[in-house]
């Protein structure tokens, strides 16, 4: 038979946006999951720092304590870091009573000399790596390196001058990449864990408190915001009788604001301004927000104003990253006018002139700029 398949369009202007809900009533984690989902849909699932800061103002003055939301510290949620596929019932090696979660931090995977046995540290430790090279002109597929360098830094080295930190799928696989590793040696592969989200959304946005998750007394396997002056998240024991966040979903459409900031901050300044006032730095992702941008600072800015525009390094990319913000393509719009040139190689952040013109500049100077916010109906 001939088939109908569907698929789901989420624009800027029209989309299913969830709707976040406090409830003072205080539970324990899993008490609080079965109240949200016979009430609502489930825990507060969060996707972005847009839906964070749309949850903080929904708390925000009513509560200054700490309320559960959706994350969980899902022992069994190991991952490869080439194409995030779930190492599910699959091939592994793991050492003998391992994994533990020791000390809450063990979220990266290391292979060891002996035998290669799987065994999970603490990523901020520093060991040679294994990296995975899938090109065509690769000499070899499996590249041992031997700088130390923590489980973060080793996957951007691999994927910089390789493919990725190496996955392994089979016995013969583990032989071979065994075989690169010096004697009394550990080695970082490409296996690490996650938190997941009591709703399955694969989600992988976090927003902790410098030292968090900790784990502090090995029984602390679910999350909460801090609603005190950070407004950040942290590792609490399931048990313990919290207030807490659902979330529904509802079909609102949304017009753009854009709001031109007079006062002279640096880019990080700025942006952390707009999150606490709207929504973020200024998005432009086409030529129609172009022009309405420029209606909004007509007359108003005479020199230079920052836009959510940054480079990360590998990439320009923008502040407010939220992939059902955008449409084909308009992540990739831009406004260029002779530039980026990255000057003295510490230009990496974005500026708008009186003329709509954008160019790289230095993220410390000081700059007016623009805020984007939305309105629903």
């Amino acid at each position: 038979m001939p088939f109908i398949c569907y698929s789901r369009t989420c624009t800027q202007s029209s989309c299913n946006q969830r709707q976040y809900h406090f409830i003072s009533e205080s539970k324990s984690w899993s008490e609080a999951q079965t109240y949200c989902k016979q009430n609502y849909i489930d825990l507060a699932t969060i996707d972005n720092m847009t839906e964070m800061n749309k949850l903080i103002k929904t708390v925000r003055g009513i509560y200054f304590g700490s309320a559960w939301i959706g994350l969980y510290d899902d022992l069994n949620n190991w991952r490869w870091s080439l194409g995030n596929t779930e190492l599910g019932g699959g091939f592994n090696s793991w050492y003998v009573r391992q994994p533990t979660n020791w000390n809450g931090q063990s979220l990266c995977v290391s292979m060891t000399f002996d035998r290669g046995w799987w065994i999970e540290l603490d990523c901020y430790i520093h060991l040679s790596f294994v990296c995975y090279d899938g090109r065509q002109n690769a000499s070899e597929s499996y590249v041992y390196v031997d700088e130390y360098k923590t489980w973060t830094e080793a996957l951007s080295y691999c994927r910089e001058h390789h493919t990725n930190l190496v996955s392994i799928r089979n016995e013969i696989e583990s032989l071979r990449i065994h075989s690169l590793i010096p004697i009394n040696s550990y080695v970082w592969i490409g296996l690490y864990r996650t938190r997941s989200w009591s709703d399955q959304s694969n989600s992988t946005f976090s927003n902790w408190r410098t030292g968090e998750p900790n784990n502090a007394g090995g029984n602390e396997h679910c999350t909460a915001v801090s609603f005190g002056d950070a407004e950040d998240w942290t590792d609490e024991n399931c048990n313990y009788q919290l207030p807490f966040i659902c979330y529904s979903v509802s079909s609102l459409a949304s017009s753009r604001q854009y709001h031109f900031i007079s006062a002279n901050k640096s880019w990080s300044e700025a942006q952390t301004y707009c999150r606490q006032n709207y929504i973020d730095l200024a998005t432009i992702d086409n030529m129609t927000e172009m022009n309405s941008v420029m209606n909004k600072v007509n007359g108003s800015n005479n020199g230079s104003a920052w836009i959510g525009q940054y480079d990360d390094v590998n990439s320009w990319r923008w502040s407010l990253d939220d992939d059902d913000f955008y449409q084909e393509e308009e992540r990739e719009f831009r406004n260029w006018f002779h530039e980026p040139n990255n000057y003295l190689g510490n230009e990496l952040c974005v500026v708008l002139d009186y003329n709509g013109n954008w160019a790289d500049i230095s993220c410390d100077s000081s700059q007016s700029f623009l805020c984007y916010d939305e309105q629903m109906y």
